[in-house]
């Protein structure tokens, strides 16, 4: 009898959850974008809500809590009811403050359920006046004979990282020159106080193209298809050069993993159409679609992958 009771609780759990995600969402979502608005990871985050309001008859509201290199509001969402009214739009920053911040008021793997990959933009190595470098082969021979400086939009950030990453695997020595922002780092490398910059194609490709700057290697598996003239680390020689630009949906640690499985079927059907190729493909983006296993999977390399970085590059909080 005991076990009878025990099968009949289970299956009114399981019911309950069921049905549960089938009603969801029952009010307006909350997406929490750990960044001021205007950035990259703001508009998707209107893209996107915007397009899953249409399909679900609920708003969902954009709140931007930034702050701490996007700790204030990742650490919002992790304390969140785990009901999926509460959502989390995090990039590759996500992964990468573990690995330069110690004390995080959230844990990146315990705190969170993945839920989906949104898109990803590739990296570009671009240089200024001050190397005289058109190719690969042409920048490494410059970067073996003196130690270049690379500027970043700050300590621990994408830029750093990708350089740092393309650094150790070409076998070169360079320093970190640290600025407030992207705009002030790529303005010093355009006048050639220094020397590159590891920015973002979307960031990058209107100074490329007004011949400002030249775009030596991408770092993403394949070129990018706003600038196929650009070679790949990888075609260039250059291994285990991988660091992309990327965006994704994390919900709370216990938001059931049937309403997680209803979220990323929602938010993959919004990135399949055609819609949202084209509105990705203008700032040199591509949509991802993954299923959640996948995108945690691609959260646990990475924090492994970039911790290893910031170890041996010595790239730290001061």
């Amino acid at each position: 009898m005991k076990y009878v009771r025990y099968a009949l609780a289970a299956a009114a759990m399981a019911f309950t959850t069921t049905a549960f995600a089938q009603q969801f969402p029952s009010k307006p979502v909350t997406l929490v974008v750990p960044f001021a608005a205007g950035g990259s990871n703001d508009i998707l985050a209107r893209y996107l809500g915007d397009n899953l309001s249409k399909m679900w008859g609920q708003p969902v509201v954009i709140s931007n809590m930034p702050g701490a290199g996007a700790a204030i509001g990742s650490a919002h969402v992790s304390k969140a009811a785990p009901d999926g009214h509460t959502l989390l739009i995090a990039s590759v920053t996500f992964t990468m403050n573990p690995a330069v911040q110690k004390n995080l008021p959230f844990d990146p793997v315990k705190g969170f359920k993945p839920v989906a990959m949104i898109g990803k933009v590739p990296l570009v190595l671009v240089v200024g006046k001050s190397v005289q470098a058109n190719t690969v082969q042409e920048f490494l021979t410059t970067a073996k004979s003196k130690e270049l400086a690379y500027a970043t939009s700050g300590l621990g950030t994408v830029n750093q990282f990708g350089a740092e990453l393309f650094a150790q695997s070409a076998g070169v020595k360079m320093i970190p020159v640290h600025y407030k922002g992207g705009s002030e780092a790529m303005t010093d490398v355009i006048g050639g106080h220094a020397d590159l910059f590891m920015s973002s194609m979307t960031q990058a490709l209107p100074l490329i193209r007004g011949g400002q700057l030249r775009g030596i290697v991408v770092t993403s598996q394949e070129r990018a298809s706003v600038a196929p003239e650009i070679p790949t680390a990888d075609e260039a020689g250059v291994k285990g050069v991988d660091v992309e630009q990327w965006w994704g949906i994390l919900a709370p640690a216990g938001t059931p993993d049937n309403l997680v499985t209803k979220l990323n079927a929602d938010i993959n059907k919004v990135l399949n159409t055609e819609a949202t190729k084209e509105y990705l493909a203008r700032d040199a983006g591509r949509p991802t679609p993954m299923s959640p296993e996948a995108f945690g999977k691609l959260i646990q390399d990475e924090l492994a992958k970039w911790k290893d970085i910031a170890q041996k590059a010595d790239i730290k909080a001061q």
